[in-house]
This record gives structure tokens, C-alpha cells and sequence, in this order.
């Protein structure tokens, strides 16, 4: 029984970390898409996801201002990816539905990332 249930619990892991692995790969993030699939650089990816420092990891030491930091580092993924911040009440209210709406997501090839960085034109820019 014991095994089974390793079994199952690797298996949602991976299918899991594949997910995010997807989910970084549509924002551009092949250099760091491996990240998803290690325990805590899981969390460095989704921060560098919506393009934060990877110093918020510290913020999940401090107890109560980790639960408001998750909820505000949720949102903007969720933004981050062209949903709506409310989907962030089922991680609250009802985790497995919100881990099943991130692997459809992670694996729909209608989800898109919506945090690109304007291009920069080459030469001096001036600023009026």
C-alpha cells in the first residue's frame, strides 16, 4: 500500500513540475525551465515568472507575511499568464482544484504569457 502510494504521489509531482516546466517554456524561460522540477527552485522560477527578485524566498520565514506575499505572489502569476487574480480564492479555499486549473493551464496551448519586456532599440534613446 506503502508503494502504491509513492507511486501516485511522484506521479502527480511530475506531472506537476511538467506543467510549470510548460508554463516556462511559453514565457521564453528555457534557461531556467529545469527549475520546476527541483523542490525549492520551483518557487525561484515561479518568482522570476513575474519578474521578482528570488529574495522573496525569505519573505516565506516571516510567518504572517508569508501567507499575504504568497496570495500577492499568486495573483501576479496569475496575471502574469492572462488570468483572472480571483482564481487565487481556489489555492485558498480549494488547493487541489487550483494545482489542477495550473496543470491545464501549463498544459493548454492557449495559455500565454503575458509579461514580455518591450524590445529596446539599439542606438541612444532620448527622454523628453
Amino acid at each position: 500500500m506503502i508503494v502504491v502510494m509513492i507511486v501516485l504521489y511522484l506521479a502527480i509531482y511530475i506531472a506537476i513540475c511538467g506543467a510549470f516546466f510548460q508554463l516556462a517554456k511559453k514565457a521564453g524561460r528555457d534557461d531556467i525551465a529545469w527549475f520546476a522540477f527541483v523542490p525549492i527552485l520551483n518557487y525561484i522560477l515561479q518568482l522570476k515568472l513575474i519578474k521578482e527578485s528570488a529574495w522573496w524566498i525569505l519573505i516565506t520565514l516571516v510567518p504572517i507575511a508569508n501567507i499575504v506575499f504568497g496570495i500577492i505572489w499568486q495573483v501576479r502569476l496569475l496575471n502574469a499568464f492572462g488570468k483572472n487574480g480571483a482564481y487565487v480564492l481556489f489555492g485558498v479555499f480549494l488547493a487541489p482544484v487550483y494545482v489542477i486549473l495550473w496543470m491545464v493551464w501549463g498544459y493548454s496551448s492557449k495559455t500565454t504569457y503575458q509579461l514580455y519586456n518591450p524590445p529596446v532599440p539599439p542606438g541612444p534613446t532620448a527622454a523628453f
